[in-house]
Order: C-alpha cells, then sequence, then structure tokens
C-alpha cells in the first residue's frame, strides 16, 4: 500500500513541483543510490550484533517517518522543493536499504529452498494486488482533489495513507521469528570482497543485472514525464497505466514462481530478458492511450518474472552467512547503475534535438529517441549475459513441450 499510494506518485509530484525531465530522472534514482550505502553498514551491524530483525524494525520505522518531510517541506518552502525532496528522499531510501538486505537474509532462513518461487510469487501476488488497490484509490483522490483546485492537499492525503501504511508493516514485521547470526565474520575490505567473488556465479549475475539496470534506467524515470507531460494524460490515466502493470504482476508471479521452483530460475531470466527489452521500441509506434496500457502489460508481464527470478538466484547462489552482505552489494552495484542510466537518458532528453533523422528516420520527441536506445541495450544485455549464468540448484530439465505442458497444469494449493 505504501508504493502504491506513496512511491508511485513521486514523479508525478515531482512535476507538480515544477521538476524538469532531468531532475524527475536524478529524483528516480540518485536518492536510491545515497540511501543504498546504508545497507553495507546493515551488513557489518547484523554480523556484529548476530541478529536482523531488530535493525530491520528501525530502518522500517524511521522510513515511515521520512514521509513527513517528504510532504511537508516541499509544500512549506516552494522555492526550494526540489532540493528538499531530494534530500527527503535520500534519507527515505536509506532507510529503507538499510532494512532491505537483512530482510533478504532473514526470509532466506525461514522460506525452504524448494518452495522459495512458489512461495515468493504468492507472496508478491498478494503485495500487487494491495498496491493495486492504494494504487487506484490514490489516482482517484488525485483527480478530486485537482478538480476542486487543491491538488498540493491530494499528494498529503495519498503520503499521509503512504506513512500509515509503513507504520503498521512495522508492526506486522515485530511478530517475525529469527535464528540468530553467526558474529564477527564479515569482512568489508574491497580486496578480500574481489577474491572472494571473482568468477562467482554471483558476480556474473550480479554484473547482468546491474548492466540491465543500467540499460532499463536510461528509459524508466522518464515514461511518467512523457505521460503527463508530452501526452498530457490525466491522473486517472495515468494511474491506469500505473495499474496495469500491478495487475499484471498479481495475475502472473504464482505462475512465474512455480516455474522458477521446477525448470529453475535461469530459464524465468532468459524467458523476461526476452521481453524486456520490447516494451520501450513499442512507445515509438504510438500515442494511443490503448495500446500504451498494452504495452505496460507486457511491461509487467516480463519485468514481474526477471524481479522474481532475480531475486531467488541471489538466494541459491549465496551462502546463508553471507546473504545480508551478498545482497547489499549486489543492491549498490544496481543502484549506481541506475543513476548511471537515467543521467544518460537526462542528458539526451535534453540534447536530443525532436527533430534529429538517423538514416532518413526521424521520430518528434527527444524521449523517444531515449526509449529507443534503452530497449536497444536491454536487447544487447539480454543476449551477451544470460548464455554465461548457470542454474545454481538441481532442477527438471526444460523444453518448450515440457514447460507448456507445466503451465496447464492445475497449480498445487498455496501455502
Amino acid at each position: 500500500m505504501m508504493r502504491g499510494a506513496g512511491e508511485s506518485y513521486l514523479p508525478a509530484y515531482a512535476l507538480f513541483l515544477k521538476a524538469t525531465a532531468g531532475e524527475v530522472g536524478l529524483l528516480a534514482t540518485l536518492p536510491a543510490l545515497l540511501g543504498s550505502f546504508a545497507q553495507l553498514l546493515a551488513a557489518w551491524l547484523a554480523e556484529r550484533l548476530g541478529q536482523r530483525r531488530s535493525l530491520i524494525i528501525a530502518g522500517l520505522t524511521a522510513q515511515s517517518l521520512l514521509w513527513l518531510p517528504v510532504i511537508a517541506l516541499p509544500i512549506l518552502f516552494p522555492t526550494h522543493a526540489i532540493m528538499i525532496l531530494m534530500v527527503s528522499l535520500s534519507f527515505y531510501y536509506g532507510a529503507n536499504h538499510f532494512a532491505n538486505p537483512l530482510w533478504h537474509s532473514l526470509m532466506g532462513d525461514l522460506v525452504p529452498e524448494t518452495v522459495r518461487g512458489h512461495y515468493f510469487g504468492q507472496r508478491s501476488r498478494l503485495m500487487n494486488l494491495a498496491n493495486f488497490m492504494a494504487l487506484v484509490c490514490a489516482g482517484l483522490i488525485l483527480r478530486f482533489a485537482k478538480g476542486a483546485g487543491h491538488t498540493s492537499w491530494g499528494f498529503i492525503t495519498i503520503f499521509a495513507v503512504a506513512m500509515a501504511a509503513r507504520i503498521v508493516s512495522v508492526l506486522r514485521v515485530k511478530m517475525v521469528s529469527e535464528k540468530p547470526l553467526p558474529k564477527g565474520r564479515l569482512s568489508l575490505h574491497p580486496r578480500a570482497l574481489w577474491r572472494e567473488l571473482r568468477g562467482t556465479q554471483f558476480s556474473r549475475f550480479a554484473i547482468f543485472t546491474a548492466v540491465m539496470s543500467f540499460s532499463a534506467g536510461i528509459a524508466g524515470p522518464f515514461y511518467a514525464v512523457y505521460m503527463l507531460r508530452d501526452l498530457h494524460f490525466s491522473y486517472i490515466e495515468f494511474m491506469a497505466t500505473q495499474a496495469i502493470v500491478v495487475l499484471t504482476q498479481v495475475g502472473t508471479l504464482a505462475l512465474w514462481g512455480r516455474i522458477g521452483d521446477r525448470f529453475g530460475n535461469r530459464l524465468v531470466l532468459a524467458i523476461t530478458g526476452s521481453l524486456i527489452p520490447i516494451a520501450p521500441m513499442l512507445w515509438l509506434t504510438t500515442t494511443h492511450f490503448g495500446v500504451i496500457v498494452f504495452i505496460q502489460l507486457l511491461n509487467g508481464f516480463a519485468w514481474a518474472g526477471f524481479n522474481l527470478s532475480a531475486g531467488n538466484f541471489v538466494y541459491d547462489t549465496v551462502p546463508r552467512e553471507k546473504r545480508s552482505l551478498y545482497n547489499a552489494l549486489h543492491n549498490v552495484l544496481t543502484a549506481f547503475a541506475l543513476v548511471a542510466g537515467a543521467g544518460l537518458g537526462g542528458f539526451l532528453e535534453s540534447h536530443v534535438p525532436n527533430t534529429l533523422q538517423v538514416f532518413g528516420f526521424s521520430l518528434g520527441n527527444s524521449l523517444l529517441w531515449v526509449f529507443l536506445i534503452s530497449g536497444l541495450a536491454r536487447l544487447n544485455t539480454a543476449l551477451g549475459f544470460i548464455p554465461l549464468l548457470r542454474e545454481a540448484r538441481v532442477v527438471k530439465p526444460a523444453s518448450f513441450r515440457s514447460v507448456a505442458g507445466f503451465v496447464r497444469r492445475r497449480p498445487t494449493p498455496a501455502l
């Protein structure tokens, strides 16, 4: 609910505060990068203290309270709104990143290896259903607030809901049990880490996801700008394009989880990695709302499987006592890649003329060139890296017929 009512509307909030396209790109990536370094601190503390739950609770509690400056300060000080929002979001994502690798480590202990795909698929399905409901309600609130001439109060309302939702989730995390971690075994020395990780499946996978994140980041922050600024979508239309992504994930995550458990996460990464490059290129073909909804449906379908299997692939390739550290390293690398990608996208948006012609081909909007370059980068990443990945578990051999038959088969009951 916090993501649907809050984080999904941060780009729209930035545009409401008069941010440029480049500033929207930075707001979508730079705070997450700055905050990601908190993950290394969290991994170090967890190893020293031998516990994770109390640190998770501290990070998530701080994150909930950091909605207050996000809500109030830009409205109270509009002349410095974007800078204030940048700083507030840096602390917000820092608190979230502090808890994130510890949560992954804890869940790796709690969920048996043989049903991870099924469990996380079902969990993500329920989570995205809540995300969808919050996204729709928040869009309606913004629509009515804008119609009444009080858009700022609309954002205050939906962000207050996001803060309340995170507070409730903290209370639930307090009920989770944990197994103690071995103390004092973690080294953060760069040379020791390099020797440990060099040539491993985890290192290949981390580089692959970082390069894919860079490729996706070129376009990712700018879809909202294109829809709200250039296509003049209403908040309801914008909400619908975001909601269809979430709704598609609700409908497909359980399926991707079952396929990953049966045939391996590498297979899911290969399938979805082949689909991910298509979506940004399709934006070049239309400005029609209905077609864009279909593009977003494809986008949600592909990224649902990719993100689920990427998370499970880390569990499969990382020893238990190093999960916090490896997740932190993986997420920091991904955050760097997203910022670099968004920086390139922002540079292209502001420097590529709308009338640019390449081999007689013209697009008429600089953001469409950004989408095209992102799609081509994603395609090259998938072709170059997926063949290098190896499945870490013993799984069933996969063929088109066996996978298709498995998909048609009635699933086992939810856990």
